[in-house]
């Protein structure tokens, strides 16, 4: 296959070991975003340890209706293929907890704000135990206005103020066959900058349906959820993507049951919910095949190296020979050989666990 790129309740944090809290602590204080696309699903780049941490961390809240349940039915095919991807409501049996379609609704059913009164509802439970919550669009973004989504972009960001200790997903809304031009694509584009700006975790619902497993792109030929698409430019819909790659990969599609859909996208969907269930379980999202060759061998790992240690070089040349203010690594005010030693050490310990994580042994052979 071709490669592409929490609600804890407040009452309920003493149930929790330190560690624990502070780990979620320190994750809904991301330093950058975390953008889930049509790049985010080839799992077979995630190391297993990844998806078990998210496993282990998460308790996940999906208030969602028909479009929201693709990604479900998505993680349903993944758990039909491993019991790695093991999900059931309570988490028993070292699955990942999911509360599907809890709360009730979606963002814009039965109105555009409901959802926000129904997530702190759930947060001030005393029994509540989620400590991630996603919510889905349906059809909503279509007819949304700036302000609209700009309410929806308030409220969230409402909640995570209420509640620092959670992690909260941000979505686009689905496609509708009115292309780049189109409002839908507008206001899918404004929740994107708002997330990228303010370094939220957005699962891009419209962008995975835009690409093909091959990156072909179809969103200016007027791609719709169904996956049809303007081939043509006649101004029709008269062809279907996701037809097309199936016939020419026998064999590497699910043919689940995909609400509104084609059952690939459901599967595109729930590899890429995966993908950021790893990310946010810690993953840096750096693939094992680091020189995108279809192989992970050592000559992963000399690449690794050569660029690992190629960004000392350059901090060397920026910071640390013109003594400017980068090279002050420990931000103790002076710039002295301590820093240069603690630079050196955060190169090491970057190229030593991107080894670990991928199978490589000291001396550069792969475990498995």
């Amino acid at each position: 296959m071709k490669k592409f790129n929490v609600i804890l309740c407040a009452a309920m944090i003493p149930l929790f070991s330190f560690p624990f809290f502070f780990r979620i602590l320190q994750n809904s204080q991301q330093q950058n975003p975390i953008i889930i696309d049509h790049l985010c699903t080839d799992i077979d780049q995630i190391p297993e340890q990844w998806i078990v941490k998210a496993k282990d961390d998460f308790r996940i809240a999906y208030g969602h209706t028909s479009h929201g349940s693709q990604i479900i039915s998505g993680m349903e095919v993944l758990f039909s293929l491993s019991e790695l991807y093991t999900f059931n409501h309570d988490g028993s049996d070292g699955a990942l907890s999911l509360h599907n379609r809890v709360p009730s609704g979606d963002l814009g059913n039965p109105n555009r704000t409901e959802w926000y009164y129904r997530t702190r509802n759930l947060l001030n439970d005393p029994e509540c135990d989620r400590n991630l919550i996603m919510w889905s669009w349906c059809g909503q973004v279509s007819g949304a206005s700036i302000n609209d989504i700009n309410t929806y972009l308030n409220l969230m960001n409402q909640l995570e103020l209420e509640f620092p200790q959670v992690l909260f997903v941000y979505m686009t809304g689905h496609l509708n066959g009115t292309g780049e031009e189109g409002n839908l694509h507008q206001r899918n584009n404004q929740i994107r900058e708002f997330c990228r700006i303010n370094n939220k975790v957005l699962f891009d619902f419209a962008d995975i349906e835009s690409y093909d497993p091959d990156g072909n792109y179809f969103l200016d030929k007027y791609a719709d959820d169904h996956c049809n698409y303007d081939s043509d430019g006649n101004g029709t819909r008269d062809a279907n993507w996701a037809e097309e790659w199936v016939a020419a990969n026998p064999g590497k599609c699910s043919f689940c049951s995909c609400a509104h859909s084609h059952s690939l996208n459901c599967d595109l969907k729930g590899r890429a919910f995966w993908w950021m269930m790893a990310r946010l379980a810690g993953w840096d999202g750096e693939t094992c095949d680091y020189n995108r060759d279809g192989y992970v061998d050592r000559l992963d790992l000399i690449k690794k190296q050569e660029d690992v240690f190629q960004e000392l070089e350059d901090w060397k040349r920026d910071c640390w020979n013109p003594m400017d203010d980068c090279a002050d690594i420990n931000s103790d005010g002076v710039v002295d050989s301590i820093d240069l030693q603690e630079k050196q050490k955060q190169v090491s310990q970057k190229l030593r666990d991107w080894m670990e994580s991928c199978g490589f042994q000291k001396k550069g052979r792969i475990k498995r």
